[in-house]
């Protein structure tokens, strides 16, 4: 098992990240800064009109073990049941094997049901490396494998994609440490490592976007090669990322709805039009959406335009969002009258800089306040009632 890094280490990761950020042109995210501070609300689904929050936010424990007038909990949903039975599926694909980059590839049968064989070989609860070659790259990334796992019961996966000019260990160890919600929840969480530090999200960033990586096709294929290790409900693969891997996350949730059932980006927008011609962001089917952004965040500046998009692409009909949680002045609004039981929720750390909200430290711009909203519990909120 890794060892969680000591506080000596901590600081050395964090100040080379910040050198990373600051030396790196091709690697910095591109957005405009905010300016003032203040939250930006998502604009209106059907009339264009500014939304406002509603009252009546919930109230109750703060999130991650944080005090505060504000609950953890988003209102308004119940968690998709889980599988109970196990049955047969077909064998997955070699690990090597390219996956589709584009969602219209595979033609699939919502009402079937969908039966799932685990693998007689399996993972072991615990930490490890592995890698796969896709289109002739090794790729490596890591596994977390909760303690409730026991490969008789298939349990949801979720990619974990780092920052530019971050790796998968700080992903996992110091920006999101996402290991202990998986361990609560029983999931499986997986960290990619990026080409060049870094992840082709269209318009940003780094090495992987200026050669061409093909990052959506290298996803896929990770996700057959846990199918293959891993007793793994395929209707509940969900991506998350931090930064330019909340940019990929926004990507696959574009090109690959078909296997993603929800996105979880957090301080990352949407990287469209692109510096490879990828086409705009035509997602095959309503999918989930949950956003994280510091109003202070000096990088990536709230995107009211790009919510407004993906509530047009779920087809919600809500005339404004409602405020689904509130911890002093650090809310959540959703649209959650939408097509295929999917939402649009979009959450803001007031005062948050450039940060994955409930964990320190933060990378830049640290407040105090970010500890009182979870994004990886709100997250799993949304990703536990969705599926595909």
């Amino acid at each position: 098992m890794r060892q969680p890094l000591s506080r000596w280490m901590v600081g050395v990761v964090i100040g080379f990240v910040l050198i990373g950020c600051s030396s790196d042109p091709d690697s910095m995210e591109s957005d405009p800064v905010l300016n003032g501070g203040a939250p930006q609300q998502p604009t209106g689904g059907s009339g264009g009109q500014p939304e406002q929050p509603m009252a009546g936010g919930s109230s109750g424990a703060g999130s991650g073990g944080t005090g505060g007038n504000g609950g953890s909990t988003l209102q308004g949903g119940e968690p998709a049941p889980a599988d109970e039975d196990a049955a047969t599926m077909s064998p997955q694909q070699d690990s090597g094997t390219d996956a589709p980059s584009q969602s219209g590839d595979a033609a699939v049968d919502a009402d079937a049901p969908v039966e799932i064989t685990c693998p007689t070989s399996a993972l072991e609860p615990g930490d490890e490396t592995q890698s796969l070659t896709h289109d002739g790259i090794a790729r490596e990334f890591l596994i977390h494998v909760p303690p409730s796992y026991d490969n008789t019961r298939p349990v949801p996966l979720v990619l974990n994609f780092h920052g530019a000019t971050s790796n998968a260990e700080q992903q996992r160890s110091l920006f999101s440490q996402m290991d202990v919600t998986a361990d609560a929840k029983g999931f499986i969480v997986v960290y990619p490592e990026g080409v060049g530090s870094s992840w082709n999200a269209g318009a940003c960033c780094g090495d992987a976007a200026s050669q061409n990586v093909d990052d959506v096709g290298f996803a896929l294929a990770l996700v057959e090669h846990m199918k293959s290790r891993a007793c793994i409900d395929p209707d509940r693969v969900y991506a998350a990322g931090f930064s330019n891997g909340g940019r990929m996350s926004y990507r696959l949730g574009c090109e690959a709805a078909h296997v993603f059932a929800a996105i979880a980006p957090v301080a990352g927008t949407k990287s469209f039009p692109d510096l490879n011609n990828t086409p705009g962001c035509t997602p095959s089917r309503p999918l989930s959406l949950i956003d994280f952004m510091g109003s202070a965040d000096s990088r990536i500046s709230a995107q009211p335009g790009q919510i407004a998009e993906w509530v047009a692409f779920n087809g919600c009909t809500d005339a404004a969002p409602a405020e689904v949680y509130r911890n002093g002045e650090h809310y959540c609004l959703a649209y959650t009258q939408c097509e295929a039981e999917t939402s649009v929720t979009y959450c803001v750390v007031d005062g948050g800089g450039h940060c994955w909200p409930g964990t320190t430290p933060c990378v830049l711009g640290a407040t105090s306040s970010a500890s009182e909203l979870s994004a990886n519990e709100l997250m799993w909120e949304v990703f536990e009632r969705s599926s595909l």
